[in-house]
């Protein structure tokens, strides 16, 4: 398994979590994320199963939010936000 952090992922996913976090009055800052990367998936070799972990900076709630097509784990997590999982955005 390999593990990337944040500013290792792909640029896209990088701008879509950052958009995500906006839309819901959070900063990226407010998180760490990192990814798990497995091995290809054998159906699709270009694909490798990935597991990606946010964590919540200040009040440390975490979830783990497994990705197979490269960007679906951000759906998942802008749902979590909807449903306040990670708390309310800071105050500026």
């Amino acid at each position: 398994m390999v593990q990337k952090l944040f500013y290792e992922l792909p640029a896209d996913e990088r701008e879509n979590f950052e958009s995500a976090c906006a839309r819901h009055g959070f900063v990226p800052e407010d998180f760490d994320v990192a990814a798990e990367e497995g091995t290809p998936l054998a159906d699709s070799p270009n694909h490798t199963l990935r597991e990606i972990t946010v964590t919540r900076v200040i009040g440390s709630e975490v979830r783990r939010y497994p990705d197979r097509a490269g960007s679906s784990w951000i759906a998942a997590f802008e749902q979590d936000l909807l449903r306040d999982v990670f708390g309310f955005p800071l105050a500026d």
